[in-house]
């Protein structure tokens, strides 16, 4: 096909869309057309993909320019989104099976976008084995959602690097780096470190610790000892300052060579190895091998997170205190690996805990009414005028505008599967 019979196609497709008329739809007719438009947009993905790869062959044969460029320049992509297109082109000329699954119909951009993550995740020399499961992955993406999918290829990375897992551990280890120097220019000391995760989850959860005594204790840390400077709940200002402390106080005179290490891991992953729901994580989402976290239950201090109405962990703690206690704050790590508003990302460690029910009109220090907010969403609800409102039996929250309509329902992902 001739390139004017390719754009007189491209241009007759939008000018079909520009000129439909949705505003005497029902709600059925919404819904049909919207699934109508999923198979529209993977056409299209399915076209800017081909064209990405023909793109590459003519670059590489010294015919044409480089896709970024292309796709940038004249396909006015972000980087990003230029980058992305990349990655599937690349994961379908190596996937054939999952290329042939896509003009097919039966799996959609959205699992091939899940498919990309995990492969530029994934270390680079497990990533050919990878590649090699493209029938078994292309079967398994048109059963799934692409978020089902995503926990999927949670437990077939964990099978592909169990294998390998003791090099990995060992390259991981030997990677550790601490690099410090003065700033010439403004006389600050400053630091940069690369840890592997069972060092780093070390280092993290000693820093959270302190951070948080500090944070129930600020006296005498901040400039000046205002009760009410901001600096004694901001996070950055707290972990230096921790950091500081266990340092020059010394962390081991209270355990000394005794880690204290959060782990997240589900029941009959711990009785009966890997399934396909396995949670094996540390506290902040970064996976953990299961036979790391065997040993360390043999050597750590062990930390037992129950959620649960007759749990050993005091939950509940009503007015006798406003902030969160450090077990609550172990039980709500637990449950939400970020900021409980679905889509942020801001880590828990950087949240403020919020009470549901305000504690100035009432509201008790109880985990049934606090939840992790990031700044930009805590300041939404105080001072926004948005409201929350806790499930306390599965902890679904509602998010709602200020005028009381509901914005969004949400769950965290910590746990599943979803309730009745």
């Amino acid at each position: 096909m001739d390139v004017e019979r390719v754009c007189e196609r491209v241009r007759g497709a939008a000018a079909a869309f520009s000129g439909l008329d949705v505003t005497s739809l029902d709600a059925a007719g919404v819904r049909r057309v919207l699934g109508e438009l999923r198979t529209v947009r993977s056409g299209t993905a399915q076209l800017e993909v081909a064209l990405t790869a023909r793109a590459r062959e003519l670059h590489a044969a010294g015919a044409g320019e480089h896709p970024v460029d292309l796709l940038t320049g004249v396909g006015s992509m972000p980087q990003r989104r230029a980058q992305q297109v990349i990655r599937h082109a690349e994961l379908l000329r190596r996937m054939p099976t999952l290329s042939a699954a896509l003009r097919a119909g039966k799996v959609t951009d959205d699992h091939v976008d899940v498919l990309a993550s995990a492969r530029r995740r994934l270390d680079p020399g497990l990533r050919g084995e990878l590649d090699g499961l493209d029938a078994e992955l292309t079967r398994a993406a048109s059963r799934r959602t692409p978020d089902e999918l995503a926990l999927h290829l949670r437990f077939v990375v964990r099978r592909l690097e169990a294998a390998e897992s003791r090099d990995l551990d060992l390259r991981r280890r030997r990677a550790c780096r601490l690099s410090k120097h003065v700033d010439p220019a403004s006389g600050m000391y400053k630091l940069s470190g690369t840890f592997d995760p069972e060092t780093g989850a070390r280092i993290f959860s000693a820093i959270d610790i302190t951070a948080d005594s500090l944070r129930q204790h600020p006296r005498g840390l901040l400039p000046g000892d205002d009760p009410n400077d901001p600096l004694a709940t901001e996070p950055e200002f707290l972990a230096a300052h921790a950091l500081a402390r266990l340092v020059t106080h010394g962390h081991a005179a209270a355990h000394p060579g005794v880690p204290e290490v959060i782990v997240l891991v589900d029941q009959d992953t711990m009785e009966h190895g890997d399934h396909e729901a396995t949670v094996a994580e540390y506290h902040d989402g970064t996976p953990a091998n299961v036979d790391t976290i065997a040993r360390l239950c043999c050597e750590a201090i062990l930390t037992t997170v129950i959620v649960s109405s007759n749990g050993t962990v005091p939950l509940a703690v009503g007015r006798s205190r406003r902030t969160a206690t450090r077990e609550q704050r172990r039980a709500l790590r637990a449950v939400h690996r970020t900021c409980a508003i679905d889509g942020c990302q801001t880590l828990f460690d950087w949240c403020q805990i919020h009470h549901i029910h305000d504690w100035n009109n009432g509201g008790l220090t109880d985990l049934d009414n606090l939840a992790p907010l990031c700044h930009r969403h805590h300041h939404q609800v105080h001072e926004g005028g948005w409201a929350l409102r806790l499930n306390a039996t599965d902890r679904t929250l509602t998010l709602m505008r200020p005028d009381g309509a509901t914005y969004r329902t949400m769950r965290p992902p910590g746990l599943r599967p979803d309730a009745a």
